[in-house]
C-alpha cells in the first residue's frame, strides 16, 4: 500500500491476504445464478499497476476508488470475491437488506481471512426515517460486518420511488437538514463511519432536487444514484444536479446503468472492433462522464466479471458518434424498468399496482440472477400493489418515460415471481 487511501495492492499485502489470481485468470464458464460455486486455489500472482482496474477520486474525500465496484444484491461466492480481488477491485457495495441480511456476515468472514481490513473500501446501507435512528443503524452494520468502522455509510433509498414509483417529497430536504448534518458529523467524529451519504433511484423531479440539495448541504460526502446516458440526455435538471454535486466535491456512484437491452450490433458498428458488447459499451459510456467515480455492478458470473474488468482496463472516453450509438441502443431496445419513473405510468393506467417495481423485480430475476431476492420483494408488495390485471397497460406504456411493454413484462413477472 502506498498510502491509507490508495486502494491498490502491494505484493506484501496480496500475499498476506492469501487470495489468488488464478481463479480469475483461468478460463471460467458462466455460472447460473442459483448454482453453488466451489472455491478454487491457485498460485499467488504479483499484481502490477497496469493489471488493476483503474481508479478515480471519490469527490473530495481524498480516496481513490476502482471505477468498477462489486454490488451484492446477490450473495457472492467466495470464488467471486477472490476473483474480484485478483482484478484489483477493493470497493464492495452491500446493505442490511441484501439477501435477507446474509451478505454482510459473508463479507466479514471473507475479509477476516484476507487479513487487511484497511485495504478494502466497504459501503453499506440501511434505512432510517430520522437522524436519531442513524447511530443505531450504524452499530447494527458494524456488528454484522465485524469491523470497527465503515468506509461509506448510505441512508438507503432516500426519496422513495417504490410502491408504484411515487417519490417521497418529504425526504427531499434531508441533505440540507441541520439535524441530519449534525448526526453525520457526530458519526464521523466517533470514527465509526468515515464518510456519509445516501442512495436513490427515485423519480423526477425529486431525484434532481435531492442531488442539488446534497451539493448545498455539506454532510453528503458521496451518493449513489440511478444513472444512464439517456436519462442524463433527456433530463436537463438531473444533468445540472450532477454538475452541482461534482463541483461541490460530492462523490458520484452510478447504479442501474442498463438492464435487459438486447444485443444490437447494427447500432454499435465500432464496438465489435473494440472488443465490447452492448453492455460493456454502456459501461464505457458511463465512464466517459468524468463526474462518475465508480459504477456499482452486480456480477452474476466469473465470465461476466472478466468481461467487465477487461472493459474497465481498456477504457477510453467515447467520442460523440460512439456515445450517440449507445444512447440509440437505450432508445431502441428499451429497458426492463424505467430509470426515471415518477409514477406517471401508474396514474395513467388508473391503478394502485406498483407497475415499475414489479418489472424492476423481474429484471433482478432475469438479468441479475437474484431470484430469491426478486421473489421476496414481489411477495412484500401488498395484494393491491401486485394486482395489475384491470390496469390500462396501453396507457401506462404511453405515459412511461421509457415506453416499457408492461403487458408483456407484467405477465412474465407474475409467472416467475408469484
Amino acid at each position: 500500500m502506498t498510502g491509507e487511501n490508495d486502494l491498490t495492492v502491494s505484493r506484501r499485502d496480496f500475499v498476506k491476504a492469501s487470495l489468488t489470481a488464478a481463479a480469475f485468470a483461468a478460463t471460467a464458464k458462466a455460472i447460473q445464478p442459483e448454482q453453488k460455486e466451489e472455491e478454487e486455489e491457485g498460485e499467488e500472482k504479483e499484481l502490477k499497476k497496469e493489471d488493476l482496474v483503474p481508479t478515480r477520486p471519490l469527490g473530495k474525500t481524498g480516496v481513490k476508488v476502482s471505477i468498477l465496484n462489486l454490488g451484492t444484491t446477490r450473495k457472492p461466492s467466495k470464488r467471486m470475491l477472490n476473483a474480484m480481488y485478483a482484478a484489483g477491485i477493493r470497493y464492495i457495495d452491500t446493505a442490511a437488506s441484501y439477501v435477507n441480511g446474509q451478505v454482510e456476515p459473508l463479507l466479514a468472514e471473507w475479509m477476516a481471512k484476507a487479513g487487511n481490513r484497511k485495504e478494502f473500501f466497504i459501503v453499506t446501507k440501511d434505512g432510517g426515517k430520522t437522524p436519531e435512528e442513524w447511530a443505531g443503524k450504524v452499530d447494527d452494520r458494524l456488528k454484522a460486518l465485524k469491523t470497527d468502522y465503515i468506509d461509506l455509510f448510505f441512508i438507503h433509498g432516500v426519496g422513495g420511488g417504490s410502491r408504484g414509483g411515487e417519490p417521497d417529497t418529504a425526504q427531499v430536504n434531508w441533505p440540507k437538514d441541520k439535524e441530519w448534518k449534525a448526526a453525520a458529523g457526530k458519526l464521523k467524529k466517533s470514527g465509526k463511519v468515515k464518510f456519509t451519504g445516501f442512495s436513490t433511484h427515485t423519480g423526477f423531479p425529486v431525484r434532481a432536487d435531492l442531488l442539488k440539495n446534497a451539493a448545498e448541504g455539506g454532510w453528503v460526502d458521496a451518493l449513489m444514484t440511478a444513472y444512464d446516458p439517456l436519462t442524463v440526455k433527456e433530463n436537463a435538471d438531473f444533468n445540472k444536479a450532477l454538475d452541482a454535486c461534482h463541483k461541490a466535491g460530492v462523490g458520484l456512484i452510478s447504479m442501474k446503468q442498463m438492464r435487459g437491452a438486447k444485443e444490437a450490433p447494427k447500432f454499435l458498428p465500432d464496438f465489435e472492433k473494440m472488443g465490447l458488447n452492448t453492455y460493456t459499451a454502456t459501461l464505457h459510456a458511463v465512464w466517459t462522464d468524468e463526474r462518475i467515480a465508480s459504477i456499482c455492478n452486480d456480477i452474476p458470473s466469473i465470465e461476466i466479471l472478466k468481461e467487465n474488468v477487461a472493459a474497465a482496463k481498456k477504457f477510453k472516453p467515447l467520442d460523440k458518434k460512439q456515445m450517440a450509438a449507445v444512447i440509440g441502443v437505450l432508445e431502441r431496445t428499451g429497458k426492463r424498468f424505467c430509470n426515471a419513473c415518477d409514477g406517471s405510468c401508474r396514474r395513467a393506467a388508473g391503478t394502485k399496482a406498483a407497475l415499475n417495481d414489479i418489472v424492476r423485480y423481474l429484471s433482478y430475476y432475469e438479468m441479475d440472477g437474484c431470484r430469491e431476492e426478486a421473489r421476496r420483494l414481489f411477495a412484500a408488495l401488498s395484494p393491491e400493489e401486485r394486482d395489475w390485471h384491470l390496469a390500462d397497460l396501453a396507457a401506462a406504456a404511453h405515459a412511461c418515460h421509457s415506453k416499457l411493454d408492461f403487458a408483456t413484462l407484467l405477465a412474465r413477472a407474475e409467472e416467475k415471481l408469484a
